[in-house]
């Protein structure tokens, strides 16, 4: 009889063990997974920065007023910024104004009203974390990714704007987190630092002919040289009349290739792509089958570069046989080492599409060109063979950019 009662509890607490067992299990089981699909949800949502534009008119004054905001993938948006432009800026705020933002990995960064102040605001406290009185008006914003470096285009000179380690002094300032230095003396435009943080690609509008004039040109950062890749000249053409004009750079991911939107001032403009290895020297311009390219492009690969190409408003101007649909909006990948271009089928012809992003193998999308015209649009996502709407912007969007977590 013992023996018996001492088998049935030896048989209960193996049962117990077992079922203590599973549970651990269990438990480590859901761990694990709820680990792997938060890690998963966290790669692949993303939240997209963009500046939105809003004229107004108050007691006859007209003024703009610029929101900078981040939307998140739940549809949540945080403000980060505002700017009132009033009257007297308008005509310099009104050429470009997404050169004056940069999304990076932490912070955005832009340029006060009278675009004398760097500001920038992180975004998760949504507060100022640096502000510098610049030299001179501040022309182009741009930011390295990849190094979170900010680089900075004033009327007289090129500026690097790099993060480092915060300050033990608690009451030392927020700026001291930031180091600004000065890389180059001169005009320059759309300034973008190479992948490898070597060298800046940028325009360079130094003809004493013609100011408007502009060649491309690489800084090499360790050396401190300067060397001009691309002329702002077309062979003896009197330069008063026919002249570059460089309206958007990229870096090659490998940080060889520098590719370029470019034109003359003919009108109508009839913008292509330029391509220019920086350790041979050697040119490629794509103006035949590159034609009616709408800026900014970016690479995909160290082969290939997207734009988008047709302008649908140059129907009835000029022949534009040699493009295909020459007059409706649409994502071209150029292979620039053969020549050869190849089409996004996927993106419905009902759908314009412009100023593409290219992220972790994903493309961003608008359906207007806000790079231009600064119209309202919505920004779009092409998923495989899918393309999702993610969201329409209230106002006119003059900047936007994809920030993963």
């Amino acid at each position: 009889m013992c023996n018996m009662k001492l088998n049935v509890l030896k048989i209960k607490n193996i049962y117990k063990s077992l079922l203590l067992s599973i549970l651990i299990t269990l438990i480590i089981v859901g761990i694990i997974y709820y680990a792997i699909i938060s890690h998963l949800i966290g790669n692949i949502s993303e939240k997209v920065g963009y500046v939105e534009r809003f004229d107004k008119t108050e007691n006859g004054n007209f003024f703009a007023l610029f929101y900078g905001k981040i939307r998140h993938s739940s549809g949540r948006e945080d403000l980060l910024f505002r700017i009132k432009i009033d009257y007297k800026m308008t005509s310099e705020w009104g050429y470009f104004p997404t050169r004056f933002f940069a999304w990076g990995i932490e912070q955005v960064a832009y340029c006060s009203a009278n675009l004398k102040k760097l500001i920038l605001v992180d975004y998760k406290s949504k507060k100022e974390v640096y502000c510098k009185q610049m030299p001179e008006e501040i022309e182009y914003i741009s930011v390295n990714k990849e190094r979170n470096v900010f680089v900075i285009a004033t009327q007289k000179g090129l500026y690097l704007l790099k993060s480092q380690p915060a300050s033990k002094n608690k009451e030392s300032s927020a700026n001291n987190s930031f180091i600004l230095k000065q890389v180059a003396k001169g005009s320059f435009c759309w300034p973008v630092l190479s992948p490898n943080g070597r060298y800046i690609a940028c325009g360079e509008n130094d003809n004493k002919e013609n100011e408007l004039a502009t060649s491309l040109v690489v800084i090499d950062l360790n050396k401190n040289i300067k060397k001009k890749l691309l002329s702002e000249r077309f062979g003896d053409l009197p330069i008063n009349n026919v002249y570059r004009i460089i309206y958007s750079i990229a870096w090659s991911r490998d940080s060889r290739y520098v590719a370029i939107s470019t034109t003359t001032p003919a009108d109508p403009a009839c913008i292509w792509v330029s391509v220019a290895d920086v350790l041979t020297g050697k040119i490629t311009e794509f103006t035949k089958n590159t034609g009616l390219c709408n800026p900014p492009g970016c690479f995909t690969s160290e082969d290939k570069f997207i734009f988008s190409q047709g302008e649908p408003q140059y129907k009835g101007f000029g022949d534009y046989s040699n493009i295909k649909e020459p007059f409706r909006a649409k994502l071209v990948f150029l292979d620039f080492k053969r020549g050869n271009l190849e089409f996004i089928e996927e993106i419905s012809k009902d759908l314009n599409a412009y100023w593409p992003i290219y992220v972790n193998g994903e493309i961003y999308f608008l359906d207007k060109n806000s790079f231009l015209t600064s119209e309202g649009c919505t920004i779009y996502k092409l998923e495989g063979k899918t393309v999702k709407r993610l969201f329409k912007v209230n106002g006119n969007l003059v900047n936007y950019d994809v920030i993963k977590n």
